[in-house]
């Protein structure tokens, strides 16, 4: 498969969607409409209606979030101090993921470990890789190459397991929770139909990732007739580094077969398939309000 077949729409993931978030925040968030709360005060009052005094509700210059560590839900300036339409729908949704923190929502409390694991496997693949050529020098032993590769793997797979973790969580909050809550409280229908599609575009920007996520992996789940397999690290040359010279050797992955060819589909194709369809189908039938 050529490069810019995958290139083109993995930039267009990598852009579009958060271009098209930022274009509508922007929009809702430049006018302020008298009958809405600011961010804050709702964020507040839905907390507080649920119990959730103890839940802070602070100002931020980090972005939109909520931090489970401390138990804060944290608004950025422009929406804080904001009665806009981006502001409530904003401040819904992030209480939303209070609400699920509350009340141990699988995935959410799932998205916390894979998120912590991802960091560790991260730090210590880090680590490992520029380890490499110095053990390389000093002990003038390479590294197994089968070790290397496999811290590799790790990063990978656990990079995508927390961003898998993180579309059902994104999805409950915006569309189970937060569009809900904002138009049996504040909004007409023309309004929740606005904040329908900020939800939507932002949550595109997961979807996104996720599918990123899943092209990042994908050639280490080739078939036996195309692709690398994924009992095929004992094919990876033992040797990455050299210990006479100390430079790092690419790792050559070998396929175990050659027969099969035509007869499976590649791994892109089968990734798509097994995965983003059911992954952009569900996301759809969320955002247009379906069961």
């Amino acid at each position: 498969m050529h490069p810019v077949v995958v290139l083109i729409p993995a930039a267009a993931l990598a852009f579009l969607p958060g271009l098209w978030a930022r274009r509508l925040l922007k929009q809702h968030n430049q006018i302020d409409l008298e009958h809405l709360p600011k961010g804050r005060e709702l964020a507040r009052q839905i907390l507080d209606e649920h119990g959730l005094q103890r839940v802070r509700v602070e100002c931020t210059d980090v972005g939109d979030h909520y931090d489970p560590q401390v138990k804060a839900v944290r608004l950025a300036r422009d929406k804080y101090d904001r009665n806009s339409l981006a502001a409530v729908t904003t401040a819904a949704h992030e209480v939303s993921h209070a609400l699920q923190d509350a009340s141990g929502y699988l995935p959410f409390v799932w998205r916390i470990r894979l998120v912590s694991l991802a960091r560790v496997t991260g730090q210590v693949g880090s680590i490992l890789l520029i380890a490499a050529p110095t053990v390389a020098l000093l002990g003038r032993r390479p590294i197994p190459g089968e070790v290397v590769v496999g811290a590799l793997f790790a990063m990978l797979t656990t990079g995508l397991a927390a961003q898998l973790a993180a579309l059902p969580t994104e999805l409950d909050a915006s569309f189970r929770r937060a569009l809900p809550l904002l138009r049996n409280r504040i909004v007409d229908e023309e309004q929740a139909r606005d904040a329908r599609d900020i939800l939507l575009a932002t949550s595109s920007t997961y979807v996104a990732a996720s599918l990123l996520s899943v092209l990042n992996i994908w050639p280490w789940l080739g078939t036996p007739g195309r692709g690398v397999p994924v009992t095929g690290l004992s094919a990876v040359s033992s040797s990455t580094c050299s210990a006479a010279t100390g430079g790092v050797r690419r790792t050559t992955l070998r396929q175990r077969s050659s027969g099969g060819a035509g007869r499976h589909p590649s791994g892109l194709a089968r990734t798509v398939r097994v995965v983003a369809k059911p992954l952009i189908k569900g996301w759809l039938g969320l955002s247009r309000g379906l069961p």
